[in-house]
């Protein structure tokens, strides 16, 4: 047997290997998402994208994601491993390459989202969904992609042997954001989507942006305090963005004839509830009971 045959029998067992999940897991969502009550229609404008048409795709990365993690977590822990005292050379190298691209592309998305509800005359909110609108369609694919890209936070996180940063936070917003996404991109790429998209792509500009500074100056506390002093903000920033949501949702689902599929604005409402409140309590526990909290306190 040549090497192109045996790639030809490996590859047609991979086949069948997937095919044989996607006739397991594929029904089980959609009739989950129809006790639900949700019952999505596949949009022409995504139906031919990679990972669009099945559910699978995006539930085997999730799946192998929570899998990765929790035998990463354990292998740390139960080898009493410390957190790296210093990133080596290759692994700070990547850390700055995934960062700087993920900032470059939070940006790219970010400016084409509004560069293309601009062309389609959107309004800021209330803006229904065409298919015809096939570049906005493939921006929130892509927006769709980079958020299983994002998982590598995750990963690298694991490399600096970082188990505190593995929370439940960053682990249920990393994997339920890819999920959500897909239900978005599968029923309704377009309309009102753009807006949270365009919203959470200029958060992630900075976000990124401050993760990039992080890794290029290194642990020295008197850079990051000059340089990183503006963390505290970012989380407020985030917090906000989950407030400007929930408003919009809310907004999108009232009067007689909504413009945007009601049972998604819903999903994104109760969704931005679960984030402000994981959030918020991210943000007391690593601001809230700093000196100068308290001091403040003390003085009222």
């Amino acid at each position: 047997m040549g090497p192109s045959e045996l790639l030809d029998g490996v590859r047609l067992a991979l086949h069948s290997v997937y095919g044989a999940l996607d006739g397991v897991i594929s029904p089980r969502v959609f009739a989950l998402l129809a006790r639900c009550g949700i019952q999505p229609v596949l949009s022409p404008a995504t139906a031919a994208l990679p990972f669009v048409a099945s559910p699978t795709p995006v539930v085997l990365c999730c799946t192998v994601y929570l899998a990765v993690v929790a035998l990463g977590v354990l292998a740390i822990r139960s080898s009493n491993a410390a957190p790296l005292a210093r990133d080596p050379f290759p692994l700070r190298t990547l850390i700055i390459l995934h960062n700087c691209f993920l900032f470059v592309l939070s940006a790219f998305m970010g400016g084409g989202l509004i560069t293309e509800a601009v062309r389609n005359r959107y309004s800021l909110w209330h803006n229904r969904y065409e298919p015809s609108q096939l570049a906005m369609a493939r921006l929130l694919y892509l927006f769709f992609i980079s958020k299983i890209y994002e998982f590598g936070d995750t990963f690298i996180m694991l490399l600096k042997r970082n188990t505190r940063q593995v929370s439940v936070l960053h682990v249920y917003h990393h994997c339920s954001v890819a999920l959500i996404w897909w239900l978005i991109v599968y029923h309704a790429p377009g309309g009102e989507a753009y807006f949270s998209a365009a919203l959470n792509s200029w958060v992630h500009v900075a976000m990124y942006l401050y993760y990039l500074l992080s890794a290029a100056i290194g642990k020295d506390p008197v850079r990051r305090r000059k340089y990183l002093w503006w963390g505290r903000y970012l989380t407020m920033m985030q917090m906000t963005q989950f407030i400007i949501n929930m408003i919009e949702s809310r907004v999108v689902v009232s009067g007689k004839n909504p413009p945007y599929p009601q049972f998604i604005a819903n999903v994104l409402f109760y969704y931005m509830i679960s984030l402000f409140a994981l959030f918020a309590n991210f943000y007391v526990q690593k601001y809230g009971s700093s000196r100068r909290s308290i001091a403040k306190l003390k003085s009222l």
